[in-house]
């Protein structure tokens, strides 16, 4: 309860305000925790009322006296932002934003008052690495998350491969799994294990392990749970909050074809981002089998537990069970033997067992260890996910460089360097860059009537510009002119460079019949760019990229979209092979 008629000093005492302030306060903290704002849980409500407290501490020791919002003066906002009450700088501006956020629409107050919210600057906090990346301890924290997992996999896989075996007559009652097969069918069927009349369990259960060894062969617990959630906020970079919330209900646009790009849509929620924008659709996408091979080669299960489609969907398989009886939808659903009834079945992951699962795992809760642990924390993960994908993730980009980027030292570090090379290398990167001749459609129609005229407007010679029409000398992206006369191979040798080199050549020249081929392979770069760290996408695909963009650019967006229409099966699988390599020289 949030009582504006009893607010308390940090000792316990009542602070004593006129009742006009109370009244305004309470007005303004409904208004702030109404349905259309952006303060949805109750962590958020308690920082409001924490600043409405810390405004009546303030206006409870000023003479004269403040009755209520038209007292307040421009002397009283200017001197707040000198009223810290012993807070450090990053508390003192939280509540300066807060307040900005209370009375900036106001109507109650003056328009001086309002004014001079934002005549002073913000108190500037010094320490804003306070939410560093993980490094070597990020290998530490992955390795044992991907352990849970797997052991819940095996173990609920395991439990439900007996009971379908139990199920087709197959554990008869002489098996030794006979017992444990039953009471898995009981439970799966009823969401209970079989009692006595007087309501405690038969004394099978009890002689198998009791009732947890046997519901988590088929239920996830909440540790697990956690572990779930921590592991997809680590390769997703989403608020843990955000994650444990996902539903079981999804969109597959991919329709689940292999050979396509992976992806699932979640509708999710972020209430703090406001009610305009508080629900969005998350895509969570798979790993490309390149890329996963490129991540490391001699894991096993490479994909699974570095793709968070996979791992999305396999917790969706491992908590099927726990969702039906529990009657709802969450997508983290769980079973816990020490509460009785409905509030058996979890949903959702609480971040205070995130502190629980780090003491199993021998991580600390607080400071990193003599050895160097380094504690678990869901926002260092998400800060680290950021840090390494270099995109907004439920943010805007302005967000993700102000806020998460510009407190990183690691990140202040490379911007210098970045910054010092991209000036310098201005110029090289101008000179280096060669954009391919581009044949429009109406000098190919022309050629077709006018085949000399059309080859002198082009600067080529005619018989060269036919076979570029008729797509003889098509080199997947684009066509050559000449490919004994390579800028990379002594004259009269054939061209050995790959197909890509093509989009930098001077003699290659891009016609229209080759668009839906530049855009297919244009797409397949965008999506690898996502998947793939900075400098391995700077040295293998940037320039193609860039080049591909300016050829596609030419072509208005009706001619694009044309294009993808009119792109074939087996032009799909051309442009597969040339991204995987296949279609170079070994």
């Amino acid at each position: 309860m949030f009582d504006f008629a009893n607010i308390q000093d940090s000792k316990g005492k009542r602070v004593v305000i006129e009742e006009g302030l109370q009244r305004w306060f309470a007005s303004a903290f409904a208004e702030r925790t109404s349905p259309r704002s952006g303060v949805k849980r109750v962590r958020g409500a308690e920082s409001l009322y924490a600043v409405l407290s810390w405004l009546a501490r303030y206006f409870s020791v000023q003479s004269p006296t403040v009755r209520g919002p038209g007292d307040v003066t421009e002397a009283h906002v200017l001197e707040l932002w000198t009223h810290t009450e012993g807070r450090n700088a990053a508390s003192q501006r939280t509540h300066l934003h807060r307040l900005r956020q209370l009375w900036r629409d106001d109507k109650k107050l003056s328009k001086e008052v309002r004014d001079a919210l934002y005549k002073e600057r913000m108190p500037e906090v010094t320490e804003l690495s306070d939410v560093p990346e993980y490094d070597d301890a990020m290998q530490r924290i992955m390795v044992a998350l991907r352990h849970d997992i797997r052991v819940a996999r095996d173990r609920i896989r395991s439990g439900q491969d007996l009971l379908a075996r139990f199920r087709a007559g197959q554990v008869g009652s002489g098996h030794p799994d006979h017992e444990l097969g039953m009471l898995l069918d009981v439970f799966e069927r009823t969401g209970d294990l079989p009692r006595v009349p007087g309501g405690t369990m038969v004394s099978v259960v009890w002689k198998l392990g009791g009732s947890k060894v046997i519901t988590r062969r088929l239920c996830l617990t909440s540790r697990e749970l956690t572990a779930f959630g921590l592991l997809l906020t680590a390769l997703t970079a989403e608020n843990f909050g955000t994650v444990a919330a996902w539903p079981a209900a999804h969109y597959r646009p991919d329709g689940g074809v292999e050979g396509v790009p992976q992806v699932a849509l979640i509708e999710a929620s972020k209430p703090r981002r406001g009610p305009e924008r508080e629900h969005m659709v998350t895509p969570v996408e798979d790993v490309p089998e390149e890329l996963a091979d490129l991540l490391i080669a001699d894991d096993p299960e490479h994909r699974l537990f570095r793709s968070p489609l996979r791992v999305y969907q396999l917790l969706l398989d491992l908590t099927q069970l726990a969702r039906r009886h529990g009657g709802h939808s969450s997508a983290f659903a769980g079973f816990r033997t020490q509460t009785s009834g409905a509030k058996r079945w979890t949903r959702g992951a609480d971040a205070k067992n995130i502190a629980r699962w780090s003491v199993q795992h021998g991580f600390p809760t607080k400071e990193p260890t003599k050895d160097g642990v380094e504690p678990v924390e869901s926002r260092r993960l998400r800060q680290t996910g950021i840090e390494r994908k270099r995109r907004p993730v439920a943010h805007s980009r302005s967000t993700m460089n102000d806020h998460y980027l510009a407190r990183s030292k690691d990140i202040a570090t490379q911007s210098r360097v970045v910054v010092a090379d991209a000036l310098r290398s201005q110029v090289a990167a101008a000179r280096k860059r060669r954009s391919i001749a581009v044949l429009p459609a109406a000098l190919v129609a022309r050629a077709a009537s006018d085949l000399e005229g059309t080859a002198r407007d082009a600067d080529l010679d005619p018989a060269v510009l036919q076979r570029l029409v008729s797509g003889e000398q098509d080199t997947v992206l684009t066509g050559c002119t000449d490919h004994l006369n390579s800028p990379g191979a002594p004259p009269g040798q054939p061209c050995a460079e790959s197909f890509l080199a093509c989009l930098g050549c001077e003699n290659a020249r891009a016609l229209p019949h080759q668009l839906p081929l530049q855009i297919a392979a244009l797409d397949q770069m965008s999506i690898l760019k996502v998947h793939t760290d900075v400098a391995t996408w700077n040295a293998r695909h940037a320039v193609h990229h860039e080049r591909l963009e300016d050829l596609v650019g030419q072509y208005h967006q009706s001619e694009q979209d044309q294009a993808r229409r009119r792109l074939t099966g087996r032009q799909s699988e051309m442009i597969n092979d040339l991204m995987a390599g296949r279609m170079d020289l070994r």
